[in-house]
């Protein structure tokens, strides 16, 4: 039993590191996650985008991107927006991209180069930073007089034949040399073969919908949305239909199958392989462990007790803790239960019997009057030592005049 209890906790320890290992410590929720009112969540942004008229409807696996969109009937009212893509798969990327087709607008807030091959967008990292910028452009996301601030990331054209919509037509926002309060010029960043910008407009190609990227996921949390242009860049950028698809993959989606059925090898993400032995030989690890280390129980051994205390003299010194304390009500409730409790025994009734089926029966059996035993077995507490001492020797006679009747 011991070893089957020892191999139960074994397992669940192993469960629970290997659980921390893969999950580790999470916050409250996810970043720019649209239900989380933390600093790092996106509550405020949904609530206002409601409060605006927009539909916010929250989904966490491409599952259900595609079930809402294809429910939704005429797709031209939906922006989708993905705020948080590091559980996006190459198979979730690739039905996403399909899922979106014939949507108004698909945002994108800051991506990295993994995820911009996965949708296959024409777009590249290009770096980033933290200083102010100004838009030094105009769109219908950024005026020329908006200010973003805050660490972003900034993105330039890829020059890749394969990839559409093409980037040649794209609007480059917030260029990083265009930095707050000087007039700046789209410039050229290191990967990329033409102007750079922390927002980037691509336009819609076939069924292909506008895509917007957004170099900065802090300037949608709940902590710097006020800060600068960030809530106007937000609200033209999310609310520009009247239904909004929040879009948050889950862990599911990394391993996500593409629109065939068949899952996509995803050398950029995904569980590791070497994941599932690693946890096996931890479990197997923990498990030898509990068993080298538990001890069985052996047999029971008798050892004589220090020393011996004769009742009397147990009772003597409850006596005077009673009488040091001056607790005679309790004294008195502890003589009375002895003695009904020795009363009923000698009567042959149950010791859970109520005390006044026991007044009469020990009326009977004692020839005393019913009143005296109740006065003695369920009478006011003493007030004085005296009444006590009275009492306690009552209690005696009382049990006396049973046992010799």
């Amino acid at each position: 039993m011991v070893r089957v209890v020892v191999l139960v906790l074994a397992v669940a320890l192993a469960v629970g590191l290997l659980t921390l290992f893969v999950a580790g410590p999470r916050s409250v929720g996810p970043p720019l996650d649209p239900e989380d009112t933390g600093r790092n969540g996106a509550r405020a942004l949904a609530e206002v985008l409601r409060q605006q008229g927009v539909d916010v409807s929250v989904v966490r696996s491409v599952d259900d991107v595609e079930r809402t969109l294809d429910r939704s009937g005429p797709r031209d009212g939906w922006t989708v927006v993905m705020a948080r893509s590091a559980y996006l798969g190459t198979g979730a990327a690739e039905r996403l991209t399909r899922a979106v087709e014939q949507t108004r607008r698909l945002v994108l807030v800051e991506p990295d180069d993994i995820e911009l091959q996965d949708l296959r967008l024409p777009l590249t990292v290009t770096g980033g930073g933290d200083t102010a910028l100004a838009a030094d452009c105009t769109s219908g996301i950024a005026r020329p007089t908006d200010r973003l601030s805050g660490t972003w990331s900034s993105y330039g054209s890829l020059d890749d034949p394969t990839l559409s919509p093409p980037a040649v037509d794209a609007t480059f926002c917030f260029p990083p040399e265009a930095t707050a309060g000087t007039a700046g010029r789209a410039g050229t960043g290191e990967g990329s073969s033409g102007p750079s910008g922390a927002v980037v407009v691509l336009p819609p190609q076939d069924d292909a919908p506008e895509t917007v990227v957004l170099g900065s996921a802090r300037a949608l949390s709940n902590g710097k949305v006020l800060d600068d242009a960030h809530a106007a860049l937000a609200l033209r950028a999310l609310g520009p239909t009247e239904h909004l698809l929040w879009y948050v993959p889950g862990i599911s989606d990394l391993d996500a199958t593409d629109p065939s059925g068949e899952h996509v090898a995803d050398p950029g993400r995904g569980v590791p392989e070497w994941l599932g032995p690693t946890g096996w030989l931890l479990a197997a690890a923990v498990i030898a462990f509990a068993l080298a280390r538990g001890r069985r129980l052996g047999r029971l051994v008798v050892e004589p007790l220090p020393v011996v205390v004769r009742a009397s003299e147990t009772t003597e010194a409850r006596g005077r803790l009673y009488h040091r304390a001056a607790d005679r009500p309790f004294a008195a409730r502890v003589l009375r239960g002895g003695s009904r409790s020795r009363l009923a025994d000698r009567l042959g009734l149950p010791r859970s019997t109520p005390v006044a089926p026991l007044v009469d029966a020990v009326a009977r059996a004692s020839g005393v009057a019913r009143s005296d035993v109740e006065q003695l077995l369920d009478g006011p507490d003493p007030t004085t030592d005296r009444d006590l001492l009275l009492l306690s020797q009552g209690l005696a006679d009382l049990e006396e005049s049973v046992r010799t009747a």
